[in-house]
């Protein structure tokens, strides 16, 4: 198999055709044709099928399209590492970092911000998703570090030092409860809630704070992510109980948070897989990150939004 062709598969995926690829590669139509073919045959895969005149990839080519991806992206990495080299300079350090997409806004980007001062030979890539999503980019090598909840049970992974989070109860801007230094469950019997996270750790966490309480929480909403939550609170819908950390993406929304107790921490670490071995400037920025979201989280316990205007 040719990386060659590789460029070629991509390229007839993203524009529906051979002569279009042709045009993005600079090449003859004949030869992205030959690429193809020689592709499929080294597969022992159809790839695409003609629709008249554009080419539709089969079900088997959008499965292999993200292990195609990867793999170009390396050869990029390696092509940009022989040149730095060729040009006498150290080859740059990229990492690939996975986020939940609810702290990709404000909080990794005031993390790498501080980092990148004093490692400017490290560059970021940065790609986000739900906590499953995170721990297959890390198995699949498709990311070096990622942000993971705990409890967790995935073997092969190092583990940065453990980030703790509050729990605060979210409400609007003038809400009755933000009298309240500290707000309890007894304190939302009558007030409807927008929640996270069912079937989730935390979650469970929560219902048996309130069925210890003798409260039957009134969830008018299910969500499953902070910035939805606070994004819902923020327009009235309800009250909701978050997490002190991630909570910080959203504090230009019209919002006021509160301690909730029983506290409910919520635990997070940074993972990493040893195989191949991670650079250390990504080991220095794992410990790094994970100092700066304990002080991050610690800080929003009681922050306050300013209303909006």
């Amino acid at each position: 198999m040719k990386l060659k062709d590789l460029e070629a598969y991509r390229a007839v995926l993203g524009t529906g055709s051979t002569q279009a690829a042709a045009d993005m590669l600079g090449i003859s139509q004949s030869a992205v044709s030959r690429r193809i073919s020689q592709l499929e045959e080294d597969l022992g895969l159809q790839l695409f099928v003609r629709d008249r005149a554009r080419l539709v990839p089969t079900r088997a080519s959008r499965h292999l399209d993200r292990h195609a991806q990867d793999l170009l992206e390396r050869l990029f990495f390696l092509n940009e590492a022989a040149d730095e080299l060729r040009q006498g300079r150290g080859p740059a350090t990229v990492l690939r970092i996975a986020v939940p997409a609810s702290m990709s806004r404000v909080i990794l980007p005031e993390i790498i911000a501080s980092f990148l001062p004093l490692h400017p030979e490290v560059r970021f890539e940065v790609m986000h998703g739900p906590y499953d999503a995170i721990t297959r980019m890390l198995h699949a090598r498709q990311a070096e570090i990622g942000l993971l909840r705990l409890p967790l049970a995935e073997p092969g992974l190092e583990l940065s030092p453990i980030v703790t989070a509050s729990s605060v109860c979210v409400m609007p801007v003038g809400h009755p409860l933000a009298e309240l230094p500290e707000v309890r469950p007894y304190d939302l019997r009558q007030h409807d809630l927008v929640l996270l996270g069912w079937r989730r750790a935390p979650r469970r966490d929560l219902d048996l704070a309130f069925a210890m309480a003798g409260i039957k929480p009134n969830v008018r909403i299910e969500t499953h992510s902070v910035s939805s939550a606070c994004g819902l609170v923020a327009k009235g819908l309800g009250v909701s109980i978050v997490n002190s950390l991630l909570v910080r993406e959203c504090l230009d929304l019209p919002i006021v948070l509160r301690p909730f107790r029983p506290d409910i921490p919520h635990r997070f670490v940074l993972a990493y897989s040893n195989q191949p071995e991670l650079p250390e400037p990504g080991r220095q920025f794992a410990t790094f990150a994970a100092a700066a979201l304990e002080r991050l989280a610690a800080s929003s316990g009681e922050a306050d939004a300013p209303p909006s205007n």
